[in-house]
């Protein structure tokens, strides 16, 4: 009969004395970020270098952005002690215990029935109370993935997507002591060169200038900053050399120029963009050998809107004499405060050899309205 009280209270022990925990999980397997340029939000404005080495105002973009998560589910069940049968079978064995021990040692005729009882007891309390710590795993089963099944969309972060032109008409660069006024494209691009200011053959020697644009666009005049960095200026130099529309190539010196150049012109001009200043340099090579990487830097300290802008002339065989004119735009201001008065300024010659006379070429003289500019700087 005990026996029988085992197997049956054993496997009701098997039966109850275990709970089984069942889980799922999921782990991503990959990430695809997608952006959503229809919600662009333009940032402030800001000046950016193009291929072509130009000046470029732009507005950056930032995009909202949705990540796709390919999931993998794991199932995982977990078999662990069941407390309240434990406790039971806990309780159920001390009480049996109790009465078995009554029943051995007790001289009542009733004492047969304790023993049996605590028998019964323990052979019920005994599995319930170890049952439920035998057995126990975790059990792991990867349920094959479906190609099919929808990923999870979750908002990412907000990321550069490009930018867009900055729209305006004209600029003013104030950017070391200088003023450089110019038109503006429709693909915001300055029609002015860096190198119209900064002297492309020394550009690695150029250290890093703050640039501060006065725009004239759609939504009336905006202020705009940026680093003229000396890295960038100095990569972009060497593009700017290569494309020129004159022989700008550096030729190894074998003979000495002799750089000479007529009295300098200088006059107001109107252009399709408004007034600007015209500068005409004529020179002539005189020595026994070609000249290389001839330029011309203009010099007036008491007109920023002027000041400091170059006039390429590259290669200049000897015999050879070549006339080379800078068109300097200007904003309206500058070209009436400009107009019938007389200004002086001067240009510096170089060349690749330092062979170039060291006297600047000077003019004084009342700028009045010349004839229209047939050239672009």
């Amino acid at each position: 009969m005990v026996r029988g009280l085992v197997i049956v209270g054993a496997t009701l022990a098997s039966a109850a004395c275990h709970v089984e925990l069942r889980d799922e999980l999921t782990r991503p397997l990959a990430t695809e970020r997608v952006l959503h340029p229809e919600g662009a939000i333009a940032r402030r404005p800001t000046i950016a270098w193009t291929d072509a080495g130009q000046l470029r105002f732009v507005e950056p973009l930032e995009c909202p952005s949705e990540e796709l998560v390919r999931q993998h589910t794991t199932v995982e069940t977990a078999v662990r002690p069941n407390l309240a049968t434990f406790t039971v079978g806990v309780i159920a064995a001390a009480v049996s215990g109790v009465m078995l021990t009554s029943g051995l040692f007790s001289d009542d005729r009733g004492s047969n029935a304790y023993t049996y009882l605590g028998l019964t007891g323990l052979a019920v309390g005994l599995p319930f109370a170890i049952g439920p710590w035998l057995g126990n795993r975790t059990e792991r089963r990867e349920l094959p993935d479906d190609p099919a099944a929808p990923p999870l969309r979750r908002p990412g972060p907000s990321q550069p997507c490009g930018d867009r032109p900055l729209a305006a008409r004209s600029a003013t660069l104030a950017v070391s002591g200088l003023q450089i006024h110019g038109a503006v494209d429709r693909d915001g691009r300055f029609e002015i060169s860096p190198f119209q200011w900064i002297d492309a053959y020394t550009a690695a020697a150029v250290p890093a200038a703050d640039l501060s644009a006065t725009i004239d666009g759609e939504r009336g005049a905006r202020t705009v900053s940026a680093v003229l960095d000396g890295a960038a200026i100095a990569q972009h130099a060497a593009g700017f050399l290569a494309r020129g529309d004159v022989d700008l190539a550096i030729a190894p010196l074998v003979r000495v120029p002799g750089l000479v150049a007529d009295p300098l012109r200088a006059g107001l001009v109107t252009t399709p963009d408004g007034s600007a200043l015209r500068v005409v340099l004529a020179l002539r090579n005189d020595g026994p050998g070609d000249a290389s990487g001839v330029r011309g830097q203009l010099t007036a300290p008491a007109t920023p809107a002027i000041d400091g802008r170059m006039i390429y002339v590259g290669k200049l065989a000897r015999g050879a004499a070549i006339s080379r004119e800078l068109v300097i735009p200007l904003a309206a201001a500058a070209a009436a405060a400009l107009r019938d008065t007389t200004v002086e300024l001067s240009v510096e010659l170089r060349d690749a050899h330092g062979t170039a006379p060291t006297t600047p070429i000077k003019l004084r003289a009342t700028l009045r309205d010349a004839r229209p500019a047939g050239a672009r700087p």
